[in-house]
C-alpha cells in the first residue's frame, strides 16, 4: 500500500487540512506517501484568510516535516511557492523527487513575478512624484516574464540537482515501483 496526496493549482484550507490529516495516518499505519505535485502556491485573499488558511498550511507543512515514512514526490506540472514545502520535495528529505518534461520550478511564475515588479517600480514612482512609463514597463515585464519561464523549465531546474532526474511520464509506474 502507498498513500497519494495531489493537487492541481493552489492549495486551499480544506485541502491543506484533509491532506495534514491523511498524512497524519499514513504515518500511524507506515504507508509510504506518493506527492504528485502540481502547486501553484497557496490561495490568497480575505475570505481564505478568515477561513484559517495560514493555520491549515502550517498543519500540513508541519504533518510533513514530522511524518517518518518514505516520501516520493513527482513534479507533474508547476511547483511554485511555499506551497512546495507541504508538497515535499529536497527540504524534507524526501526519499526520491523526480520531475515530468512539463514541470516548471520557480518562486513563482513568470506572469507573477513580472506584475509583483511592475507594481514595486509604479509604487516607487508614486511616491516620487514622477509619472509612470508605462511603455518602458510592458518592455520590462515582458523581459522578465521571458526570463523568469525560460529559468524555471524541467531541463533548467534538473540541471540544477533540484530532483532526481526528469523522466518520461509514460515510465511513472516502473519508476515508481522500482524506488518502493
Amino acid at each position: 500500500p502507498i498513500g497519494i496526496v495531489g493537487n492541481n493549482g493552489v492549495l486551499n484550507p480544506q485541502a491543506a487540512e484533509k491532506a495534514a490529516h491523511f498524512i497524519q495516518l499514513c504515518n500511524q499505519i507506515d504507508v509510504p506517501l506518493l506527492f504528485l505535485q502540481n502547486v501553484t502556491g497557496f490561495v490568497v485573499g480575505r475570505e481564505v484568510e478568515h477561513a484559517g488558511i495560514i493555520k491549515k498550511g502550517s498543519q500540513m507543512i508541519n504533518a510533513v516535516t514530522n511524518s517518518t515514512v518514505p516520501h516520493i514526490t513527482i513534479i507533474l506540472g508547476n511547483s511554485y511557492g511555499a506551497a512546495t514545502y507541504p508538497m515535499p520535495g529536497r527540504a524534507h528529505n524526501n526519499r526520491f523527487t523526480f520531475i515530468w518534461p512539463s514541470a516548471k520550478i520557480a518562486v513563482m511564475g513568470g506572469k507573477q513575478i513580472a506584475g509583483v515588479m511592475s507594481m514595486v517600480r509604479r509604487g516607487q514612482a508614486l511616491r516620487k512624484g514622477e509619472d509612470f512609463d508605462e511603455e518602458a514597463d510592458a518592455r520590462i515585464r515582458a523581459e522578465v516574464e521571458a526570463a523568469q519561464d525560460a529559468g524555471s523549465v524541467a531541463l533548467e531546474a534538473s540541471g540544477a540537482i533540484s530532483d532526481d532526474g526528469i523522466i518520461d511520464p509514460r515510465d511513472t509506474r516502473t519508476v515508481l515501483g522500482i524506488c518502493l
